[in-house]
């Protein structure tokens, strides 16, 4: 499968007195439906407003996002967002969860990690440091992101269109059309740190039945040594865990050209903000749900840098993220249902 991302917002706004919406979004496309998708993409596209020669979220009105949200629904794609209001943060809630974020690079190292990876982990939290709390942010965003990514569409494939899960191509819109900027080369080389530990802490559900005979690759048969000391105990009815570097690592780039799937996760993600800071009417933003996983919480993730869990999401956020609670795609067919207790919570 193949999955494109992109995000909507400065990521800048803390303390303010209205709300500082920032999303990253990404669109989760079978590659079997790649070519009819994009071929009838094209046509739309050709009636759709553009920038330079590209389509921009931005510029679509209600009719013309819902008609490409219709497209995708039609053929099977999966939409994913989280985002923050950083009007909720300050600038001290950011240093003092980049420094958690520091230290915990470490936090999994043990005798088992060469030298050379103790270093390149070392050089990683020294360049961790320079990053402008914009892009800190961004990269906190982006990791809520990843993880959520992984957990729909393993699940809901397996059970649909398990042959998808063979291969994972990623694709992230690019900063600078001539190079990999620092922030991303950093990023791209600690996101598998970070959902390391999110997946120790949170593992992800199997889902019994599922065909996973096409994912089998990906699965570990053992943990490794380096990770046995602070796994916790769990079932390993199905593996010890999925191989993180394979499944990010095998095929992941940044592209800054106009590519169907990126002009496609612009255009959802900005009508997501669009929609929650009020500058899109409801008739495009809603159908969005049509493309998300269906849960017992709201469908958008709203990412905190707080540790305070009572935080509150600002009041005039709230009517418009209650409403991706219902009207989303089912993860179970009627064939699997989902059993209680798969999923093991924090």
């Amino acid at each position: 499968m193949h999955i494109f991302i992109d995000e909507s917002g400065t990521f800048t706004g803390v303390g303010g007195e209205t709300p500082a919406v920032s999303a990253i979004g990404a669109l989760i496309l079978t590659s079997h439906s790649l070519p009819k998708l994009f071929r009838r993409y094209g046509r739309l596209r050709a009636n759709l407003p553009k920038r330079k020669g590209e389509v921009k979220g931005s510029l679509l009105n209600e009719a013309q996002v819902a008609a490409v949200v219709e497209l995708l629904r039609r053929n099977g794609a999966i939409f994913c967002a989280s985002m923050i209001d950083l009007a909720a943060h300050t600038a001290d809630d950011i240093a003092g969860h980049r420094d958690r974020r520091r230290e915990s690079l470490t936090a999994n190292l043990t005798d088992g990690h060469t030298p050379e990876l103790r270093a390149g982990v070392a050089t990683l939290q020294e360049r961790m440091t320079g990053f402008s709390d914009q892009l800190y942010v961004q990269g906190a965003v982006m990791i809520d992101l990843l993880y959520r990514v992984m957990q729909d569409m393993i699940v809901y494939h397996c059970q649909r269109f398990p042959k998808e899960l063979a291969e994972f191509h990623w694709v992230v819109d690019a900063k600078d059309p001539a190079v990999v900027t620092d922030w991303e080369d950093w990023w791209s080389k600690t996101l598998v740190i970070w959902l390391q530990a999110m997946s120790l802490r949170r593992p992800g559900a199997m889902l019994p039945g599922g065909d996973y005979r096409h994912f089998q690759r990906f699965i570990l048969p053992e943990l490794p040594a380096y990770l046995r000391e602070v796994a916790p105990p769990g079932d390993r009815t199905y593996g010890a865990g999925v191989d993180l570097q394979l499944v990010y690592g095998e095929s992941f780039r940044f592209s800054c050209d106009p590519e169907p799937g990126l002009e496609l996760v612009d255009i959802v993600t900005n009508a997501l903000r669009r929609g929650l800071v009020g500058n899109l009417g409801e008739a495009g933003w809603l159908p969005l749900r049509s493309l998300m996983i269906h849960r017992s919480d709201v469908y958008v993730s709203p990412v905190g840098l707080i540790r305070d869990e009572n935080r509150k999401l600002a009041r005039p956020l709230l009517a418009t993220m209650n409403r991706f609670r219902t009207g989303g795609r089912i993860m179970a067919t009627r064939n699997l249902q989902w059993p209680e207790d798969t999923t093991v919570r924090e």
